[in-house]
């Protein structure tokens, strides 16, 4: 029977004899896995012969001896088989039940076949170095002198996976003895002595005994439910290793607050009918244990009563920092969870207090998000992160949370006269079902008392109608209050300035009140004595028409110098037409915008100052025809009102023509910008014959038919033009009659035409009629200053029509006509029309196809454009020989400050030939030769050719192969103006890059610099001195790693204007972010930082997040592509909005009253 595997004895009456021969038979059968002899009423020495061939048995996995009426003394030998056969992984004992699991050592079968004292040595060796032991003696009436044996066996035997004693008779010596051992029998996991009438007074034996016990993460001792469990973390040497410990970190972030790191220790001494009078003693048998771990402290469910919490708070002290204190359910009256408010001072550990009154649940916790984790040794540790927590401790606020309480007056004086000597910062949350008036005006009146508080928080507590007039007043009677957001009367927060603070602006939201008319008269009367109003929110109430008239009619007595909203109001067309008519009457206001449609929005934004020009903004307000006569008074009364924007408001062109005929101003400018679903099918000429009715001179015309848009700006008052004079030119025109009549209304309407944008436009669809009005046009338009033409479709005939009427644009300062795919014969058409151009400052022929004969064309009009200013010709395919002969061009441009010639396939001859040249410039302020083909060699020369250009500020030579000598070049002697330097993937080394970090040290005009895609690796980028103005710095994929980003994060301080931080594409880690998150409080101005594709772990976004907690303005931080698991990323971007890990830039708006 060499290949039996299972052998089922059970009930079968065996004698001792015949189990006497089967133990000699068992040997031979070496492939067994299961024997059982249950219920065969072996005796005690029948059952300790059979286990005495576990050893021969390399392959059984169980064998079953239950319901054999085993004594207690054959069980603690069968303990002793237990531990000392190798192969024995549990033994487990329940009353009758008996049974051996065990897991043999994996085997060839060659070593099987080998001599049973050699398979048993092995097994033994091998046991010796992996096995674990679990040990389940239940309800086996042990007693004390049983313990005593058990543990002298258990500490000669394997580590052990668990002891479960529960259920025996070991009583409190017994109890105490299994502690007193539990730290010497490695016990890994679990050791449970419930149900072993443990008393009171044996509690604190038990914690006395486990106190030195350094393994113990938990106890839970519960005599109600008779309860005794010991909980065992790894010991130190048995730690996992680096990758396991990240894991680890990521899941403790993600905890919730029962379910504790290895390093904390929990103690739950739970519905044990603990009193006062017990309490002495128990801390006394704590103190041990609090020089251990971070002690986490359960005395729920207990009897401590008023006295027993009197005492404990004054106990506590004693006790070292612990991480928590559970006191719920434990009979406590509404003064005696007040007089613990008190601990707030005795106890520097604490830094929250949750109560919830009526539920009985009362928690003191400490600094629960970071549980001085680099103390414990149980994550990385490294200075920065270190010297950030040491700092974060002495930022973080201390917090009361009060909830399910009844909030009387009385009970809300002696709250706050308690809270008047504890440290701060302090938070104060509150929570009940209602709040009075008679309470709220209470604990507004104790505000002067508590000069620490920076945050009152009433969080679902119902308040009255009176309440937003209540909390409105606090803004102008308790200074140190900055913001008041009350939302739907049932959450209301204050946020307080610090001491250190000065007095600022406040802001006031009161969103979701049901404020109507009868409450804008008394709320505008309070935020009147009001000194300094940022901001005011009164969206989402039911002001509806008569209330905002109401509201516009007060705004000039409340003192708001930044935004006022009242959104989701229940407005119609009537409240945007008062809102024009009400502006002469409001001198701070800026701006304004109004949405009718699902946005629903209404916005006034003020300044502190009055302005000359204000802005209205005007969005799917669906104007009916008799509304226009309105509009078109208001904007005439409307004097200061300089720009309108009319989007989607259900204007067709004839409205818009007849709007634009009845606006009339005695002097100055006005702009109105038209965005609607017919512009962009609306021809050019219709478009224009519209704006010829305009009843004041047209200055500016600007038409986008993609963008859907209409721009005319018009100055009053119009003058009118010579009607013989308009006859002559309309001679030279060969139109029909409608549009003859059309260039005369245009004559006239447009007679100081100072600008003409046309963008993405198509002039091809109307036979050319629209290019040949605008050649009528243009020749008429003696004062045309700027003429833009762009993303254009224009035929070839059209060209000339439009070359034609620019050739006689003699003052003419500004040709864009970029972005345009023109064939050659219009290209050279467009050329000859510069003739003469010599007022033009500003070029832009980007993306035309320059061949050799229409560049010939365009330097020979350069040379004569004295004046130029601005030359841009991007994209342009100019090459070597055509820079040459363009830099010959431009020789005679002394006035030149802009020179645009990127991705233009210039190499080192072209460029060399430039800069010779430039030096004669001296105006020169811009230049941009990004994405050509120069190497270092004509980097050198153009680098020795730009020192000499004094008053340089943007300097843009990216996508170049300049290397190192250029940036040594350049670094020589930078221009002492310069505000922009742009040089990425430009090949450029750490010498390179430091050696222009130095020369732009201390620079005080630099606002930007860009040094993307070179390589810094082992290179210190660092600022000592000063940059004031920088804005932004870009240095992704430049092999940054932790080392390189300290000093370089040191820097960011000495930059107090920067707003924009990118690092995306490094090797920065946790170091690096732990040195950042030291610097973000200190960057007011900063917006945006990206970091990603880094090497940041969940431990570095979590420092990041608490960086940003300390009152960062940054609206986001890119974290995309670092090694954060998805779960744990919800996890920090739900406490911190801000961190943003999607592909797709989400970025999120900046918060409320900022």
């Amino acid at each position: 029977m060499g290949r039996l595997q299972m052998l089922g004895l059970a009930g079968s009456k065996i004698t001792a004899r015949g189990i006497s021969h089967l133990v000699k038979a068992l040997p031979l059968c070496p492939q067994l896995k299961e024997v059982s002899f249950r219920d065969n009423q072996l005796s005690d020495q029948v059952v300790l012969n059979i286990v005495e061939v576990l050893p021969h048995l390399p392959r059984l996995r169980k064998l079953d001896l239950s319901s054999n009426s085993i004594c207690v003394s054959t069980l603690l030998c069968l303990a002793r088989v237990a531990v000392t056969c190798p192969t024995v992984r549990m033994l487990q004992a329940r009353e009758a039940d008996l049974i051996f699991l065990l897991s043999p050592p994996t085997e060839t079968t060659a070593e099987l076949q080998r001599a049973p004292d050699l398979q048993e040595s092995d097994g033994q060796r091998k046991g010796a170095q992996s096995r674990s032991l679990t040990l389940r003696l239940q309800k086996c009436q042990l007693q004390v002198h049983d313990a005593e044996a058990l543990i002298a066996l258990l500490q000669e035997g394997p580590h052990l996976e668990e002891v479960d004693l529960s259920g025996n008779q070991l009583e409190d010596e017994g109890c105490r003895l299994m502690a007193e051992a539990a730290s010497q029998l490695h016990i890994a996991r679990k050791l449970d002595l419930s149900n072993n009438g443990l008393s009171v007074a044996g509690v604190h034996c038990v914690l006395r005994a486990v106190s030195a016990c350094w393994t113990l993460a938990e106890l839970h001792i519960s005599l109600q439910h008779k309860t005794v469990i010991f909980m065992f973390a790894q010991e130190p040497e048995e730690q996992k290793g680096p990758q396991e410990r990240a894991a680890f970190l990521d899941s403790l972030m993600l905890q919730m607050p029962s379910e504790l790191p290895l390093s904390s220790r929990r103690m739950r001494l739970t519905h044990c009918g603990l009193q006062e009078k017990h309490l002495e003693q128990l801390c006394k048998a704590l103190g041990g244990s609090c020089h251990l771990g971070h002690l986490h402290l359960d005395f729920s469910g207990n009897a401590l009563g008023d006295e027993g919490a009197a005492r404990l708070a004054q106990l506590l002290p004693g006790l070292g920092a612990l991480q928590s204190l559970n006191l719920s359910e434990n009979g406590l009256s509404l003064d005696a969870v007040l007089g613990l408010v008190r601990c707030f001072s005795t106890l520097q550990w604490l830094f929250r207090l949750d109560i919830s009154f009526e539920s009985q649940h009362i928690l003191l916790r400490g600094d629960k998000t970071s549980r001085d984790m680099w103390a414990t040794g149980s994550l990385p540790d490294f200075p920065a992160a270190a010297k950030f927590l040491g700092f974060r401790q002495r930022c973080i606020p201390r917090s009361l949370c009060l909830s399910e309480c009844p909030l009387e007056p009385p009970s809300l004086t002696r709250l706050c006269a308690t809270l008047k000597d504890c440290p701060g910062p302090l938070e104060l949350q509150l929570s009940c079902e209602f709040l009075s008036d008679q309470s709220l005006e209470t604990l507004l009146d104790c505000l002067p008392q508590l000069p620490q508080l920076s945050l009152l928080q009433l969080s679902q507590t119902g308040l009255s109608p009176k309440s937003p007039f209540l909390l409105a007043n606090t803004l102008s009677l308790c200074p140190r209050v900055k913001k008041v957001d009350l939302r739907s009367l049932h959450h209301a927060t204050l946020h307080f300035r610090s001491n250190e603070e000065e007095e600022g602006v406040c802001c006031g939201r009161f969103t979701g009140c049901s404020l109507s008319q009868e409450h804008v008269e008394s709320l505008c009367w309070l935020l009147s004595k009001c000194k300094d109003l940022s901001q005011v929110d009164l969206s989402a109430n039911l002001l509806g028409d008569s209330g905002l008239r109401c509201l516009l009619e007060c705004l000039p007595q409340v003192p708001i110098s930044g935004l006022l909203d009242l959104s989701h109001n229940s407005i119609s067309q009537e409240s945007a037409l008062y809102l024009l008519e009400t502006l002469p009457s409001c001198p701070r206001v800026r701006e304004a915008s109004v949405n009718l449609g699902s946005e629903q929005s209404f916005r006034i934004h003020f300044s502190r100052e009055d302005q000359a020009g204000k802005t209205l903004r005007l969005s799917e307000c669906s104007f009916r025809p008799e509304h226009v006569s309105r509009l078109a008074t208001g904007l005439s009364k409307s004097l200061q009102l300089t720009e309108l924007t009319l989007t989607q408001c259900c204007l067709g062109q004839k409205q818009l023509a007849i709007l634009l005929s009845l606006v009339g101003r005695p002097a100055g400018l006005f702009s109105l910008r038209v965005q609607e679903p017919w512009a962009d099918r609306a021809r050019v000429l219709s478009l224009l014959e519209v704006c010829a009715q305009a009843s004041g001179s047209v200055t500016e015309i600007s038409i986008s038919e993609t963008q859907q848009q209409l721009c005319v700006q018009l100055e009053f008052p119009r003058q009118e033009e010579n009607p013989e004079a308009v006859a002559l030119r309309l001679a030279h025109c060969d139109l029909g009659a409608h549009h003859s009549l059309l260039v005369g209304q245009l004559m006239e309407t447009c007679a100081r035409l100072q600008q003409l944008s046309l963008s993405q436009v198509n002039l091809c669809e109307d036979d050319d009629a629209s290019s040949l009005l605008l050649q009528s046009l243009l020749l008429s338009l003696s004062e045309l200053k700027t003429f833009r033409l762009t993303s254009s479709c224009v035929s070839t005939e059209g060209l000339a029509h439009l070359a034609s009427g620019l050739g006689h644009c003699h003052h003419l300062e500004e040709l864009d006509l970029s972005n345009n795919q023109f064939d050659e014969e219009g290209t050279k058409a467009l050329m000859r029309a510069l003739e003469g151009k010599w007022m033009l400052k500003r070029l832009d022929l980007s993306h035309l196809l320059l061949n050799s004969s229409t560049l010939a064309l365009l330097t020979h009009r350069l040379s004569q454009m004295t004046c130029l200013q601005s030359l841009r010709l991007n994209r342009n395919s100019i090459g070597d020989v055509g820079c040459c002969h363009l830099s010959e061009a431009l020789r005679a441009a002394t006035s030149l400050e802009e020179l645009d010639l990127s991705h233009n396939q210039i190499g080192d001859a072209g460029v060399q030939h430039l800069a010779t040249i430039l030096p004669g410039l001296p105006e020169l302020r811009k230049i941009d030769l990004s994405g050509n083909s120069i190497s270092s060699a004509g980097g050198v020369q153009l680098a020795e050719s730009l020192v000499l250009c004094r008053r340089l500020e943007e300097l843009m030579l990216g996508c170049n192969a300049l290397g190192d000598p250029t940036a040594l070049g350049l670094a020589q002697e930078l221009p002492q103006h310069l505000r922009v330097l742009h040089l990425p993937f430009s090949h450029l080394g750490p010498g390179g890059a430091l050696s222009l970090a130095q020369a732009l040290d201390g620079s005080p005009h630099l606002e930007e610099i860009s040094l993307a895609e070179n390589n810094l690796a082992g290179g210190v980028l660092r600022f000592c001195m000063e940059l004031p103005l920088l804005r932004q710095i870009d240095l992704v994929s430049c092999k940054i790693d932790n080392q390189t980003a300290k000093l370089l994060t040191s820097s960011f301080t000495s930059c107090p204007a920067l707003e924009v931080i990118l690092l995306s594409w490094n090797l920065l880690g946790d170091e690096a972010a732990a040195e950042l998150a030291q610097v973000l409080p200190q960057m007011g101005r900063l917006k945006r930082v990206d970091l990603e594709k880094n090497q940041i772990t969940a431990l570095g976004a979590w420092l990041l997040a608490e960086g940003l907690a300390q009152g960062s303005s940054i609206q986001v931080i890119r974290l995309w592509n670092n090694p954060i698991p998805c779960d744990m990323a919800q996890h920090l971007k739900s406490q911190e909005p801000r961190l943003d890990f999607a592909f797709f830039d989400n970025q999120p708006q900046a918060p409320w009253g900022t």
